[in-house]
């Protein structure tokens, strides 16, 4: 039995807390997004602290009862190697995300959760939850849509020469030539000075 897999119900019920360091290498599928060019070195290097605990919280019902829901809160944080999709080299982009689950005995708890958007997101607790699945879970969901760096310590070739990579060559005889913005430019502030 893997590490980390819990008795979800026991774990909120006695309000447990469990955290660890993962390297992207036990995330296989958080692995596949660094990029190839990243050295097995700094591959190895990536490290990703979770932290998770349980609690219950009372509810008073309908009926005039009182429920007991049960609930996760999960936090993880980390740097990531991914590839910037500005300058198409990569970088460490820093995760940090918390979310708080209820934790349900079936779908259909689950769906009736998904369906009110005033309750926490839910999940179908187990007797063997594996806490590792639902930490790679939740590092996917929290990966930028399109990577980049804050500021591009440099611009890809292809973005200032072209999409071949190569220099455009400008004829000599235009290198003297009057550029047309200019021209424009000179335009607008003419106009503009005449007033009404």
């Amino acid at each position: 039995m893997r590490e980390y897999v819990v008795n979800l119900f026991e774990f909120a019920r006695t309000g447990m807390i469990a955290e660890g360091d993962l390297p992207v290498q036990e995330l296989p599928r958080m692995l596949t997004e660094v990029p190839a060019a990243v050295p097995v070195t700094e591959r190895l290097a990536v490290v990703f602290h979770w932290r998770a605990q349980g609690f219950e919280h009372s509810e008073h019902r309908a009926d005039g009862g009182v429920a007991m829901r049960q609930y996760l809160r999960l936090a993880v944080a980390g740097d990531m190697w991914l590839e910037c999709q500005r300058c198409m080299t990569p970088y460490r982009h820093p995760m940090a995300t918390e979310t708080v689950f209820e934790v349900v005995r079936d779908e259909a708890q689950a769906d009736a959760c998904l369906a009110d958007d005033t309750l926490p997101e839910a999940i179908v607790g187990s007797v063997n939850f594996d806490l590792v699945e639902l930490v790679e879970e939740e590092l996917l969901l929290a990966l930028p849509l399109v990577p980049k760096h804050e500021v591009c310590p440099e611009v890809h070739a292809s973005l200032v020469t072209g999409a071949d990579g190569q220099a455009e060559q400008v004829p000599e005889e235009e290198h003297d030539k009057p550029s047309p913005f200019a021209a424009l430019a000179a335009l607008k502030r003419t106009s503009g000075s005449g007033g009404k």
